[in-house]
């Protein structure tokens, strides 16, 4: 009883974290992140075999839809009290992470799913740990990926087969990153170049 118990309310945590604080989730707290170098007709072509009509965007939302910036998101929840000059101190000691994108996933929950690339990254699950010292908010568990579009429910699952087909046809999408980037909560943005 008591797992089940345990269950429904991380599931209305979750509920009300996404229904409630969506809408202005990049207000709401700052992330931290490296951008992507990979071929970007391979990543247009990746893109456009998803229909438009399937996209999640909520009004006065247009951070939702098809990735036009390729990234894998390293911290999210970070509070706006964490200063430029501290982040500005770990990058410093920091190398370019390697990762290794593998095949497309989905992630679900009752608003909308994300079509992803799940990433294989020690690096990056140090770099994460390493950034959790900075005052932030913990959403949800750390796993590397890198987002491709969200989409409205159940529409997802129909583009799996494609996007992997795809990418099987010598369409292979090796990225890496020298770009390190922190998305404040004021909605600003610094880079950082890593090596």
């Amino acid at each position: 009883n008591c797992i089940f118990i345990y269950m429904d309310i991380k599931k209305l945590l979750r509920k009300a974290l996404f229904e409630g604080k969506h809408k202005n989730h990049k207000n709401e707290f700052g992330c931290v992140m490296v951008n992507l170098e990979l071929d970007t007709t391979k990543w247009k072509n990746l893109l456009g075999l998803i229909d438009d009509k399937d996209l999640y965007i909520p009004e006065n939302d247009k951070s939702f839809g098809k990735e036009k910036s390729p990234h894998i998101t390293i911290l999210f929840g970070l509070h706006a009290d964490v200063s430029d000059e501290e982040i500005e101190k770990e990058v410093d000691k920091i190398k370019a992470p390697e990762f290794k994108l593998n095949k497309i996933s989905i992630f679900k929950n009752d608003l909308f799913e994300v079509i992803k690339f799940d990433v294989e990254s020690e690096d990056l699950v140090k770099l994460n740990k390493r950034f959790s010292k900075f005052p932030h908010t913990k959403t949800f568990d750390y796993h590397p990926h890198c987002t491709i579009a969200y989409l409205k429910p159940d529409k997802a699952s129909k583009y799996l087969e494609k996007l992997n087909a795809y990418l099987d046809e010598s369409n292979n999408l090796n990225a890496k990153s020298s770009e390190f980037l922190y998305s404040k909560v004021d909605g600003s943005e610094k880079k950082y170049k890593i090596s």
